[in-house]
């Protein structure tokens, strides 16, 4: 697949999720700490880590699931297509992908926008602004969206490229 923008892009987004993940773990770990040893618990902790940690760390990484084919798939009948048909196949499930995200992804920037404008917060022990988290979803499903469009583009334009995408998913690939 060779080193790509879009490739270096979706590692560092990977990256991010990982560091995320990590003070997610402190921070949940210090509010345990502070509330059984000092009976002090950090305020707001549910709220960060509901609408910030575990949303960032879950969407981000989106478009290296997609770099990677590493999504779920059932590939019942397909191994027995005829390659034309194997190739058609691919190119609708990736033109359907593309039409999926980009439907997610205009549908969460207006739910985005919405939150901006009134200032979107949440009220529990303390008041944590959440609208800047909205934002990560449309960001997500764009990313995601153009690492399809990547892929059917070159399904058309390289015969490499065909034989890479219909070859199954390698599990052990990892990151690119």
């Amino acid at each position: 697949m060779g080193r790509t923008p879009i490739t270096w892009l979706a590692n560092r987004l990977l990256d991010i999720s990982a560091i995320l993940l990590l003070v997610m773990m402190l921070h949940v770990c210090a509010d345990v700490g502070m509330k059984y040893l000092f009976n002090r618990p950090i305020q707001g902790t549910l709220e960060v880590v509901s609408y910030y940690y575990m949303v960032w760390a879950v969407f981000l990484p989106l478009a290296l699931v997609e770099m990677t084919r590493s999504a779920v798939s059932v590939e019942l009948f397909f191994n027995m297509f005829p390659r034309p048909m194997q190739v058609l196949c691919i190119a609708l499930v990736l033109l359907l992908c593309v039409a999926a995200y980009a439907g997610l992804a205009r549908i969460t920037w207006l739910d985005a926008l919405r939150s901006f404008d009134r200032g979107e917060v949440v009220m529990g022990p303390v008041t944590v602004v959440i609208w800047p988290s909205r934002f990560i979803l449309p960001i997500s499903f764009t990313l995601a969206g153009l690492v399809c469009l990547w892929h059917l583009a070159r399904l058309v334009v390289s015969r490499d490229a065909r034989a890479e995408l219909i070859a199954p998913p390698n599990p052990d690939e990892g990151t690119v």
